[in-house]
């Protein structure tokens, strides 16, 4: 089968070795398109459920990585503020907590404040955010974040536009998967697009 890429960050360097690999011809036009999800074009690998999944544990695996690598402390009884509750901030949470980092998530639905409490974490909406933290990971892609906290170490691995409000000093890292982990990134990734792929080809 003939594919055409058309992302650039690490993964895709991977993915081109899987698709060969696997028998398949890179082509520069004229393939069945791969291209990274923000571009909505090409195959729709990023609408399965499980690249979903696994990509969110990989974004989450490498903000807790930024958070280890670029702070001045260790992560036992770090104050982390984890913005969002969804799958990457649900991961991030279990992740910190696991390590000994004492976690506090901010949600706008009063359901995901109510599985962070569920989970052992603090919640609290956006509006009653404590005003000092040691880390900061906002995993929502529109404002909602004020100011550093503190002097937190912060880190924003959503989407354009990010979660911070203000200018304050944030790590931009978006794209975590292809830059943390490009290997096991693009296996992910491939793996999404056969499922696709043999679905289209089921119902086509």
């Amino acid at each position: 089968m003939d594919f055409t890429l058309l992302g650039t960050d690490p993964r895709f360097l991977y993915l081109k070795r899987r698709l060969e690999l696997d028998g398949h011809r890179l082509t520069p036009t004229g393939g069945h398109e791969i291209a990274p999800p923000s571009w909505r074009q090409g195959v729709p690998y990023y609408k399965d459920e499980i690249y979903v999944i696994e990509n969110a544990a990989l974004t989450a695996e490498g903000a807790l990585e930024l958070l280890m690598r670029r702070s001045n402390r260790g992560l036992a009884g770090m104050e982390v503020l984890v913005s969002g509750y969804g799958r990457i901030g649900a991961f991030l949470a279990g992740m910190l907590s696991g390590l000994g980092a004492r976690v506090t998530v901010a949600a706008r639905s009063e359901t995901a404040r109510a599985a962070a409490r569920a989970r052992g974490f603090a919640a609290v909406d956006f509006a009653h955010i404590p005003p000092v933290f040691d880390g900061v990971v906002n995993t929502v892609p529109c404002p909602v974040l004020a100011g550093d906290y503190g002097g937190a170490l912060c880190v924003d691995v959503a989407s354009a536009p990010g979660g911070w409000a203000t200018d304050a000093p944030v790590l931009k890292a978006p794209g975590l998967p292809g830059l943390y982990a490009p290997k096991t990134a693009a296996d992910v990734m491939a793996e999404a697009i056969y499922r696709v792929m043999e679905e289209e080809k089921c119902h086509g």
